[in-house]
Parts: C-alpha cells; sequence; structure tokens
C-alpha cells in the first residue's frame, strides 16, 4: 500500500525555492530541528480459498496438481520513519524512510528525502514511486482492493511464473520494473483543478540500495540495474467539484531506454501509457483504470508486452462501506506465442471500528493462466477477513 501523499521533484525548482525572500532578523525565529515520528500501517488477514492450481514442465505435456492450504494467514504491513521541518523562508525539508513490517527481500521499501511549497511544489529525491503512479487515479473498492491490491500484495491466491506487479498483470499503475528506483521527481502545485509531475530514474533497479554505476542488467549486487536506464515518467492529474459531483482523472506515460540486449532487441526500450477516472456523490463512487504497454523489455530473455483494466463501484454511509470492482490484465511474456493472464473480482466492505481501525472482508474471484498454460489457477474463488490499522 502506497503513500499517496503529493509528490515531488525537480532540480531545476530549488535555485529559486531557495531564493525567496528570507525575513529580517527581527522577523526570525529558528526552525526545528529535524524529529523523527512513526506512522504506518499493519493488516492481518484470514484467507479461505478454493484453489485449483496445475503446473506443467513442457508446453503440451501433462498437467501437474499442486496441492494448496485452504486456510492461511496472510499479512501486509509497513513501519514508516517520518520528519520534518519548516524554514524560515517557508520550504519543508523532509525524510520518510518505510520499513517493512514483516521479513522481505527489500528490508526498507522506500527512502526519500522531500521539499516542497505551497507556491512552488513539491520535489521527491529518492526511492519513491515516480510520478506517473502517485498521479494515477483508479476504481474504487469496498475494503478488499485487486489494482495493485490486498489480492497479490498479500498473495491471497498462487500464481506461475508471470512477473505480477512489474507487468500489466495485476496494476494499471506504471511501475514495470521501476520498483522504487533512486530518481528525481518534481509535482507542481494544484492549478485550477489540474497537477502535474514528471519523474527522471537514472537507472531502474529494485530500490533500496545504491545501484552498480554498469549499464547492463546482472544480479552480482543486489542494487544492479534490471535492465531499463533513462528513463522519463509523467502524469497528469485533475481533482474538482462539478455541480455537486466530485470528478478525479489521470493519464501518464512511462519510456526507458533498454540496454540488456537479449532476444528482443526490436523492441527492448520501454513504452506504457495509462489512464484512470473516478466519479463521486453523496456515498457512492465509480471509477477505474487502464494500462497498455505496446514495448519493453524486462530481462535478455522475458518482455513487457500487455495491457490491463479495471472498475468498480462503492457506497460509503456512516461508519460502513460497500463496492464490487472487476480487474483483467494480461502480457506477452516470451516471444514463444500465448499470453500471462489474470482475472480478479471481488465483492467486500469495510466496518470502522475507530480511529485508523477498520474490519475488512468479503469474496474474491480469480483465473490465472500462463504462457502455453505452463501454470493454471482457474475459476478459483475465496473468502477474506481482516483488521487493517493505521497509525
Amino acid at each position: 500500500m502506497r503513500n499517496r501523499a503529493y509528490a515531488t521533484t525537480a532540480l531545476a525548482t530549488l535555485p529559486f525555492v531557495l531564493s525567496m525572500t528570507h525575513p529580517s532578523n527581527a522577523e526570525t525565529t529558528s526552525p526545528d530541528k529535524i524529529k523523527l515520528s512513526l506512522s504506518g500501517y499493519y493488516q492481518q488477514w484470514g484467507v479461505v480459498t478454493d484453489q485449483h492450481l496445475r503446473s506443467r514442465t513442457a508446453p503440451g505435456a501433462n498437467a501437474q496438481q499442486q496441492s494448496t492450504t485452504l486456510v492461511d494467514n496472510k499479512h501486509n504491513s509497513e513501519v514508516c520513519v517520518i520528519g520534518q521541518t519548516t524554514l524560515d523562508n517557508g520550504l519543508t525539508i523532509g525524510v520518510n524512510i518505510q520499513l517493512e513490517a514483516f521479513t522481505e527481500a527489500d528490508t526498507v521499501d522506500e527512502s526519500f528525502l522531500f521539499l516542497q511549497s505551497p507556491t512552488v511544489g513539491q520535489a521527491i529525491i529518492g526511492d519513491k514511486d515516480n510520478a506517473a503512479y502517485l498521479l494515477h487515479v483508479t476504481a474504487p473498492d469496498g475494503g478488499i482492493s485487486i489494482d495493485s491490491g490486498d489480492t497479490v500484495k498479500s498473495r491471497f491466491f498462487e500464481t506461475g511464473p508471470g512477473v505480477l506487479f512489474d507487468s500489466p498483470l495485476a496494476t494499471t499503475n506504471l511501475r514495470l520494473n521501476d520498483n522504487d528506483s533512486g530518481k528525481f521527481t518534481y509535482i507542481t502545485p494544484r492549478f485550477a483543478g489540474f497537477q502535474v509531475g514528471v519523474s527522471f530514474i537514472p537507472e531502474f533497479e529494485s530500490g533500496g540500495d545504491d545501484n552498480s554505476a554498469l549499464t547492463q542488467a546482472g544480479s552480482g549486487d543486489s542494487g544492479r540495474a534490471a535492465g531499463q536506464k533513462n528513463g522519463v515518467a509523467g502524469g497528469v492529474n485533475y481533482r474538482d467539484v462539478i455541480g455537486g459531483v466530485g470528478v478525479q482523472a489521470s493519464g501518464g506515460f512511462l519510456r526507458a531506454e533498454s540496454f540488456s540486449g537479449g532476444a528482443n532487441t526490436n523492441n527492448a526500450n520501454l513504452l506504457a501509457y495509462n489512464a484512470g477516472a473516478q466519479l463521486s456523490y453523496g456515498g457512492f463512487a465509480v471509477g477505474g483504470g487502464w494500462m497498455y504497454v505496446p514495448q519493453g523489455q524486462r530481462t535478455a530473455t522475458t518482455r513487457f508486452n500487455g495491457s490491463s483494466w479495471s472498475a468498480g463501484a462503492s457506497y460509503e454511509f456512516g461508519p460502513y462501506k460497500v463496492g464490487a470492482d472487476y480487474f483483467s490484465g494480461n502480457n506477452n511474456r516470451t516471444p514463444n506465442g500465448g499470453k500471462d493472464r489474470l482475472d480478479q473480482a471481488a465483492l467486500s466492505g469495510t466496518y470502522v471500528l475507530g480511529p485508523g481501525i477498520r474490519l475488512v472482508g468479503g469474496l474474491f474471484y480469480y483465473n490465472w493462466q500462463a504462457e502455453n498454460k505452463l501454470s493454471e489457477n482457474e475459476n478459483g474463488i475465496g473468502a477474506a477477513t481482516g483488521l487493517k490499522l493505521s497509525f
């Protein structure tokens, strides 16, 4: 679950920000030194699934049934260390370090510095989602999210060799190998309902470590680049109330050069686009998201080439919320024919027990099939209930 607080940075704006008129000594009070505090979220789930997972060693081979657990415990939690101070010239400077609350490959999920001003905007420097990701609008949900959401983040069901978040299979967000890579981002203030952002991503990496300066894909150190460089992500977001109807909309793009070589040299450079919209009135909300990736190389032997979309509706009344949503994604991972496909649906509800405490539950559906049917988990159903705590 990502913090969607407004994003962040263009170094070109910093000389202007730092040169803003400084008050006279008579008017000045010393700004406070940055003090760190804790924030974050904690989720624990109980999940029941009826799964039909099968796998094949080669196309056309006999399918082998895989045993799965009927009842399982799932979780997804982070502790954020945050601190900021506002200088006498009005510039706010802060840090945000996000730690995984359970054992993960990347113990530090995101770590970045931000500078912000109400009149100039916000800059973010470090391991953080790109501007197109931060400004994206997608479908509402009743409490169990499926567009880059709870079902895949907490792994409610099993899939095969396909890559979920870094492909169109499980998200309409423009992540695509940019898993909190080190980057420079700038996002403008909101003017007439519009907000615009842009990110420059020197190398796509897993985040959390200083990446190797080698412009090649590899595994020699945990931060080495994934295969793309000189990435640019841009997005625009609109938010307003028109005739009593809340309107949100977004559009974005992501492009990058490939330096990993391999089988997909003719379409190795990454291109991707997305859009989303949401309307709300009273307690009702309806909307959806869309992503299209015409080309891109993930590794020397796999690629991005697919699309995804989501749609949903919700109704909130007092401490209650209910909703239903649907997601469909596909990706042509290799040039060997066929596509990875994932469809999901959820019907869920939320009850707010207290400040920052939500009881969530519902039913979900999933249908997974890998290229050439090397892995399948078709027409599965499940139920989940959990507590979502924020602090």
